[in-house]
């Protein structure tokens, strides 16, 4: 059997899917006036309050400059809060705003429920297996730079 880029490049076959679950996703939240790579800081600032710039580009596997401009999108939205570190006045520490947290508690089930949908397609060792290669993909590749 020739090879078939669609049905056998791991890349091409995750990026295919990456792209549609974004799009599903979009349009989910559209409503709501936030992407979802915000929703996605959002919810990590939700997880690690005062969490840094630096810190929270690590979480996100982007760089400081790209997570820097969503947080000046959310900053104008007022979903978010940057603060001074009173330990280093240099630092800023990150929270997400009253505001953030109501769009947080109004979008996430969405959000969880469109996951949900999605490991149910899956049995429960397929669903393993497959977060297991995806973080083992994405530590090797991560680890390369």
């Amino acid at each position: 059997m020739p090879f078939d880029i669609e049905q056998n490049s791991i890349g091409f076959l995750l990026s295919r899917t990456f792209y549609t679950y974004q799009k599903y996703l979009t349009n989910l939240l559209r409503d709501y006036s936030i992407t979802p790579e915000q929703f996605g800081v959002i919810h990590q600032l939700r997880k690690h309050p005062g969490i840094s710039q630096k810190e929270l580009a690590a979480l996100h596997g982007k760089d400081q400059t790209s997570i820097g401009k969503t947080l000046d999108r959310l900053e104008k939205k007022e979903l978010i809060i940057r603060s001074k570190d009173p330990s280093d006045r240099r630092a800023i520490k990150l929270f997400i705003s009253p505001n953030g947290e109501e769009i947080y508690n109004t979008v996430s089930p969405m959000v969880q429920d469109l996951n949900n949908q999605l490991n149910q397609l899956l049995t429960d060792n397929k669903s393993e297996q497959l977060i297991e290669s995806l973080n083992e993909i994405f530590n090797n590749l991560s680890s390369s730079k």
